[in-house]
């Protein structure tokens, strides 16, 4: 078995266990360059994380979350993937620049989301700021213009 096939089987059949320095995140999308942009729930990280990383990318310390850049680590280039809106195992433990925050430990799968739920690690502050972090209103699809109930009124009266 070759390295990658080592990494994938790591990958897919370890049981992960969050801890203040590397902590469950979101990943809100890739931004080039094996970098993720992330979203790091300050409870979950210690206060000297919580003001080295949130302080750094201008976000305000009365937010309940704050966004940080990872890079994906060699071992994990082309054997997983993050998609936008995945969750994450990051090391914050160490910055590496000014931007990039720190790096990705592991992608969690469907099945490692489930355990860690299951074992009460899941933090329940996710849940509830999504919504905060995205907006509210910005489900549905991108590509389709949205005709408000204000518009379909003015065509009916021409």
């Amino acid at each position: 078995m070759g390295r990658g096939k080592y990494t994938e089987q790591e990958a897919l059949d370890a049981l992960p266990e969050p801890t203040n320095q590397c902590p469950v995140v979101r990943a809100l999308g890739p931004r080039g360059q094996n970098l993720h942009e992330v979203v790091v729930a300050r409870s979950l990280v210690t206060p000297e994380i919580s003001q080295r990383l949130g302080g750094s990318n201008g976000s305000g310390s009365d937010k309940a979350w704050f966004t940080t850049l990872v890079q994906m680590p060699p071992k994990f280039r082309n054997v997983v993937w993050v998609k936008r809106g995945s969750y994450v195992l990051a090391d914050l433990s160490e910055q590496f620049t000014e931007k990039i925050g720190g790096e990705v430990a592991m992608v969690l799968m469907a099945s490692q989301v489930k355990h860690l739920k299951q074992t009460g690690q899941w933090p329940s502050e996710y849940e509830t700021m999504w919504d905060d972090v995205i907006g509210a209103d910005s489900g549905g699809n991108p590509n389709r213009q949205y005709i408000g109930e204000d518009d379909e009124d003015e065509s009916d009266e021409d």
